[in-house]
């Protein structure tokens, strides 16, 4: 079963579901501030200098005003979450924000002079605007932000405001059960086929829906090895590891760096996407590209998992014009904490740090794409979006 149990990060609880894949909202973490935009002064590289780089030093919670702010508590610690990398993972972000959502509804009031469906998405867009501001949005999250959008659009004016709330409850809870909960089932069930006694297969840092195909595909007696690929700086590929031999899967582990020199073991590829844009390119983990181009080099097949509702309308090819950039100083953590040459990079007039988060990788080195309605190129990315296989 794929739920929150599944996608909160190792040993953070951030939402639980019950067996009818209900989402429901679990105990908060240690409450830490989130970050902000940083100043030029800085430093960023000019080709990146459209994109937002934050500073963890300087918390923005400090400006909101606790009792006259429009942000509900629930996004504020949601924000919190995302900020700290406490909630990781675009399934795992999008199913926290629909608690977040859920509970913003649950103690909403409507004022006697405005309709629920004018004034509620007015009510809702600070707070959507607040978690832009800790971190980029997923695109899970705004397609259930646009899905949330409409639901409240088509409200009808002659229900009561307790009627209208259990509607647009119920609808919340549809998404997460359809679009995460049953599609990473279905998604699971198509991919379990495809594991054969015998393989070696290669995935990429740690993702949920990929850990869970392995971990069914064992408990189904398959016989197969798996290699763990993994790059710096969360080093979150040893978590797979962990979870993978815990269940008795045969397990090695290497830098990505070392990667082509173990891909001639390998016989199939099988990667998680954080979307899929409407030109096929991949948008995934940075570092997903290289391992699609050297699979493709060694011809190896490529396989990648993504849910219906990660499909979007962007359209880019390459890594530049949408992407995220997360905390430079983080790429300077070592095992045993000492000081790196560049420690000091911030007194150096000519030197910048850059931690991408995400990079795409063409069509061409993907050979397919396992989504819950079926296995398509990625090139048919564009027939799903225009069918309205994506229920927003």
């Amino acid at each position: 079963m794929i739920g929150p149990s599944h996608l909160h990060n190792h040993s953070e609880a951030v939402v639980s579901t019950q067996s009818t894949g209900t989402v429901t909202e679990a105990q908060a973490p240690a409450k830490v501030a989130p970050i902000q935009e940083v100043t030029d002064s800085c430093g960023r590289v000019e080709i990146l200098s459209h994109l937002k780089l934050y500073d963890r030093t300087i918390p923005p919670t400090q400006s909101l005003s606790f009792t006259s702010s429009k942000i509900h508590p629930a996004f504020v610690k949601l924000g919190v979450q995302m900020a700290r990398d406490i909630v990781v993972g675009s399934n795992a972000r999008c199913a926290a924000l629909i608690c977040a959502v859920k509970t913003f509804i649950s103690d909403y009031k409507c004022p006697k002079s405005k309709e629920i469906r004018s004034h509620l998405n007015v009510a809702l867009k600070p707070c959507f605007t607040y978690l832009a501001q800790c971190r980029m949005m997923a695109v899970s999250m705004e397609n259930f932000i646009k899905h949330t959008k409409v639901q409240v659009a088509k409200i009808s004016p002659d229900l009561t405001e307790s009627v209208a709330k259990e509607e647009l409850q119920q609808s919340c809870d549809n998404f997460f059960r359809e679009n995460i909960y049953l599609a990473g089932k279905s998604i699971t069930e198509k991919a379990v086929e495809r594991v054969v006694d015998g393989d070696t297969i290669l995935i990429y840092k740690k993702s949920q829906l990929i850990l869970h195909i392995l971990l069914e595909a064992k408990a189904r007696n398959k016989n197969f090895r798996v290699m763990v690929v993994d790059s710096r700086p969360d080093l979150s590929g040893v978590q797979s590891c962990e979870r993978l031999t815990a269940a008795g899967i045969p397990c090695s582990y290497v830098y990505i760096n070392s990667c082509t020199y173990v891909m001639k073991k390998v016989t199939k590829v099988m990667l998680a996407a954080d979307a899929l844009l409407a030109n096929g390119y991949v948008l995934g983990p940075v570092g997903t590209a290289l391992i699609g181009l050297i699979s493709s080099t060694y011809n190896k097949p490529v396989i990648v998992c993504c849910e219906t509702y990660k499909f979007s309308e962007r359209v880019q090819t390459d890594s530049i014009l949408y992407n995220e950039l997360a905390d430079p100083d983080s790429m300077l953590k070592t095992l045993n904490e000492e000081d790196t040459p560049v420690s000091n990079w911030r007194d150096c007039p000519n030197t910048r740090l850059v931690n991408l988060v995400y990079d795409t990788t063409p069509p061409a080195l993907v050979s397919i794409v396992i989504t819950e309605i079926a296995e398509l190129p990625c090139t048919s990315a564009p027939v799903v979006l225009r069918r309205g296989a994506v229920k927003m």
